[in-house]
């Protein structure tokens, strides 16, 4: 009987205990994420050079599309970050098929601060990375539009989130790329 009683009592405090940290847990605000955490979106900032000499600089947040086009051809890029300031570009060309437009997987990059060249495709160009840790403003990113386009002197468009090119400039106001 005495056994039985130690047990029972055991139990009981068990139960009790367990149930007062479950109230008292739930009574507790979930924790709070730091500010740059809740102010911030990871991108990268790149520099294209194209193969008739025009330039341009262009910050995408990561995952985004960074559009360019040149007499009729296009190819949309879609910058990933990876480790040692290294940037994976996932790089797609426009092709017409029966009557539509499908885009179609030309290359994936690995680039860095070194000039990396792409040379399949329908538009040749050479890339590197201006900055792989870029943090932009995430309240200025949730209102449309988040792509704006600028033409380069040589007559090739290039779409992000931020674009600097040698005859022009888009962007937020928050946009800091220097002209190539």
């Amino acid at each position: 009987m005495i056994k039985f009683h130690r047990i029972f009592a055991g139990t009981t405090l068990l139960v009790v205990f367990g149930f007062l940290m479950i109230v008292w847990a739930k009574g507790r605000p979930a924790p709070q994420p730091t500010q740059p955490e809740m102010d911030s979106v990871k991108a990268v900032q790149l520099r294209f050079t194209f193969a008739s000499g025009d330039a341009a600089n262009v910050t995408e947040v990561e995952g985004g599309i960074i559009t360019v086009e040149r007499e009729g051809k296009k190819l949309t890029i879609t910058p990933y970050m990876r480790d040692r300031g290294q940037v994976e570009l996932r790089v797609f060309q426009a092709v017409q098929r029966e009557g539509r437009e499908t885009m179609e997987a030309v290359d994936t990059l690995l680039v860095d601060k070194g000039l990396t060249k792409l040379n399949r495709g329908n538009l040749p160009f050479s890339v590197q990375v201006l900055d792989a840790n870029k943090k932009l403003p995430a309240a200025a990113l949730a209102t449309p539009p988040r792509t704006c386009c600028a033409t380069t002197c040589a007559g090739t468009t290039v779409c992000g989130v931020c674009v600097c090119t040698d005859c022009g400039r888009c962007g937020p106001n928050w946009c800091d790329c220097a002209i190539p």
